[in-house]
């Protein structure tokens, strides 16, 4: 195999490999993706259920406890008695649902990211060690075994040995 057959073989091969890694890379970007958006979906979740109990707690506890309270106090302080409460609750709920979603903040999928920069190091490594393998001869001397493909050793000749 001549040195430009074993460039080009050698080309296609990381081309390939190349392709194969990135297509690995964007899927482990998608995976990472995707449990990020579940993540966010729970602090949504939790928002939303917040804001459902906040309605019906206005409804219900608003009738009820106000009834009560009005049986021992004037009915003006044991509206803002029940009001005061129920908006004590909704902040705490909006609070840890806001609290949830400023710990995920958009912070970058760091395997995926690790796992580009380690694939671009491996490529750069690889494409340094085939051009280091391909030096130019200059005319007249013979090519290294290297270069020819071939399995022969890179034994010492003595100056007698090469003469014969």
């Amino acid at each position: 195999m001549s040195v430009l057959e074993r460039i080009s073989t050698s080309i296609a091969e990381v081309g390939a490999r190349s392709e194969k890694l990135v297509q690995l890379n964007v899927e482990l970007l998608n995976a990472e993706l995707k449990k990020k958006a579940q993540e966010y979906g729970g602090a949504i979740g939790v928002l939303v259920a917040g804001g459902l109990l906040a309605f019906y707690a206005l409804g219900f506890a608003l009738a009820t406890i106000t009834v009560l309270l009005a049986l021992v106090l004037p009915l003006w302080l044991s509206l803002l008695i029940v009001t005061l409460a129920l908006v004590v609750i909704i902040a705490v709920l909006m609070l840890a649902g806001r609290n949830k979603l400023q710990q995920m903040k958009t912070q970058p999928p760091p395997q995926a990211i690790a796992e580009a920069k380690t694939t671009v190091a491996t490529i750069r490594a690889g494409a340094a060690k085939a051009v280091g393998s391909f030096r130019p001869t200059k005319p007249g001397t013979p090519e290294t075994p290297e270069m020819r493909g071939s399995d022969e050793s890179t034994a010492e000749v003595s100056p007698t040995e090469a003469r014969a």
